[in-house]
């Protein structure tokens, strides 16, 4: 589906609506002809609401993700500190669907350092459930990051979800073993 799609911009507009009815339709609508373009929206949707059962719909939505094509709007989002509020969510949603972060090693441990408590503690998980092999060097670095984030952190309940991250990078297969 193009992104001037008829369906897309009615989905777009009516995420601009002010009857929350018309929302929750179009993010429903948006599960079935949506794209990217609308996926896009839809975060600055989340990112401007105020209206709870929008926003649970969102991050249920967030849970349901099947499209890889979402996943470097997820990431950009991630490392957009206006989504700061909504980061634990968009990390979660790695792990709650079937859309693959694992080629956003370094944004997963960036966003656990630099995080609140919950949001490390879902890319702790979504690392966990990472299987492929990654460069040494890179592993590395990211495990030196680490260690010095556990240094300066000051929440013991954060230092361990970093603890233990580091300990997840460190048995991350490694290129050609």
């Amino acid at each position: 589906m193009t992104s001037n799609s008829k369906a897309v911009q009615s989905i777009i507009q009516d995420f601009q609506s002010p009857e929350p009815e018309m929302v929750l339709k179009a993010i429903k609508t948006n599960r079935k002809e949506g794209n990217q373009d609308s996926f896009k929206a839809l975060l600055s949707l989340l990112k401007d609401t105020d209206e709870p059962l929008v926003e649970a719909s969102i991050i249920e939505f967030l849970y349901d993700l099947k499209d890889e094509g979402s996943v470097p709007v997820l990431i950009e989002a991630i490392q957009d500190d206006e989504f700061a509020f909504y980061h634990n969510f968009l990390v979660a949603g790695f792990w709650q669907s079937a859309i693959d972060g694992s080629d956003y090693l370094e944004d997963f441990v960036t966003v656990a350092i630099n995080g609140e408590y919950m949001t490390s503690l879902e890319a702790l998980t979504v690392v966990e459930n990472f299987d492929r092999a990654y460069n040494q060097d890179l592993l590395l670095d990211l495990e030196a990051d680490l260690n010095e984030a556990q240094e300066k952190e000051e929440n013991d309940d954060k230092k361990a979800l970093l603890v233990s991250l580091s300990d997840v990078i460190r048995n991350l297969p490694i290129e050609g073993e």
